[in-house]
């Protein structure tokens, strides 16, 4: 995507190349690395092993054809057709965790990991939702916009932003924290999610409800990551060791979702929720601050401490690689889309600048899957039960 936008590839349209890469970031390595990090922290041991093994092994068939389909033919036949495999298979793996779930050990579960779940399922109608939307009203309506930010938003803001905070608390248990979950503020995180939606609507309608809306479901969120978070964080500040660099990465990613809350809450105002949509730059750079920066430091960052991954030098220069790399990008996105809102950013030295930060990112991701399969056998068997290659 970077070198096309910075010289372009006549021989693939670049909107197939960007679908392929949204839709494989966010159904296929997103759902995977988060169901994953479920399945092995939440769910030490299961009956639905062999099931488990066979779905994953469907699914990330499935998602390859995806992401292979959308590069040649953007939407399509094919392409929705693995899609439509992808989303069963997600289902069906969902079925089965939520039924291991239940049986699963009170100390390993919080309704944090559940609601996200189930924000994962709401979200997809926002997917089911666009064929209709297209074969009926074309794809400029505003319900087919509206559709695919409803998929989007649930996706980065629930579903995503839901399990990683499920799975801080898990952390914080685990390590000693006598834990009292706040329902008060589950619900005002659930409400406000809700309303930050209309942020969405507010790009194809100004009625001043739907900023109204906006504000308040930003201010509840607020006070929601106060409530639940505040004993966690604060409990893992006083446990963690800063001498590793697993707690750096940790806390890179849980300084990336602090950051997450601090720039959605700008939207209470409504001049800064307009220019949140109107600069492309910053949907980006925020969309990232979620995907690669609170779910993906901070979820490796708790595979690490709690053995799942472990930790040697490849993934050591691998993990810390892709966040400095990563800190890097979001400062050039965040930049530009400054410098962009002021009328003075120059689209030239941008595309250049993110091109050539970008390289290093699939060396660092492959220096982190090498270092992940690099260790001793006994060592990744160590959750021998649930190992789905064993």
């Amino acid at each position: 995507m970077r070198i096309m936008a910075l010289k372009g590839v006549p021989a693939i349209p670049f909107k197939n190349v960007l679908h392929a890469h949204s839709h494989t970031a966010l159904l296929g390595f997103g759902f995977l690395f988060m169901f994953g990090s479920f399945i092995f922290l939440i769910l030490p041991v299961s009956r639905y092993k062999q099931l488990y093994r066979r779905l994953i092994i469907i699914y990330i068939a499935a998602a390859v054809g995806m992401f292979i389909s959308f590069l040649y033919q953007s939407y399509g036949a094919i392409s929705i057709t693995f899609s439509t495999i992808v989303m069963l298979v997600a289902y069906t793996l969902i079925y089965f965790f939520l039924k291991d779930y239940k049986k699963a050990s009170s100390e390993l579960k919080n309704p944090l990991i559940r609601w996200s779940i189930y924000w994962f399922l709401i979200s997809t109608l926002g997917i089911w939702a666009v064929g209709p939307v297209t074969a009926i009203l074309g794809r400029t309506h505003e319900l087919y916009f509206l559709s695919i930010q409803f998929f989007l938003h649930f996706q980065f803001n629930g579903w995503f932003t839901l399990s990683i905070l499920g799975l801080l608390i898990y952390l914080a248990k685990k390590r000693g924290l006598d834990y009292k979950f706040s329902y008060p503020g589950l619900w005002l995180l659930n409400i406000g999610l809700v309303l930050t939606y209309f942020l969405g609507v507010t790009f194809v309608s100004d009625l001043p409800v739907y900023f109204i809306l906006t504000s308040a479901g930003a201010i509840l969120q607020i006070v929601a990551y106060y409530l639940i978070l505040k004993p966690v964080i604060i409990h893992l500040i006083k446990t963690l060791d800063y001498r590793l660099w697993s707690t750096k990465l940790l806390l890179t990613g849980v300084g990336c979702l602090m950051l997450k809350v601090l720039l959605q809450s700008l939207v209470i105002f409504p001049s800064l929720a307009m220019v949140s949509y109107s600069v492309r730059e910053f949907i980006v750079g925020y969309i990232h601050l979620i995907l690669l920066g609170g779910m993906t430091l901070t979820g490796g960052g708790i595979l690490l401490k709690e053995g799942i991954l472990q930790p040697n030098k490849w993934n050591k220069i691998g993990w810390l690689g892709l966040a400095i790399t990563f800190v890097i990008m979001e400062l050039i996105l965040f930049s530009y889309a400054i410098l962009t809102w002021q009328g003075i950013g120059n689209a030239l030295i941008y595309v250049t600048a993110m091109f050539y930060v970008t390289i290093p990112f699939p060396v660092f991701t492959g220096l982190i899957v090498y270092g992940a399969w690099n260790v001793p056998r006994a060592s990744t068997l160590r959750r021998g039960e649930l190992c789905f290659w064993k």
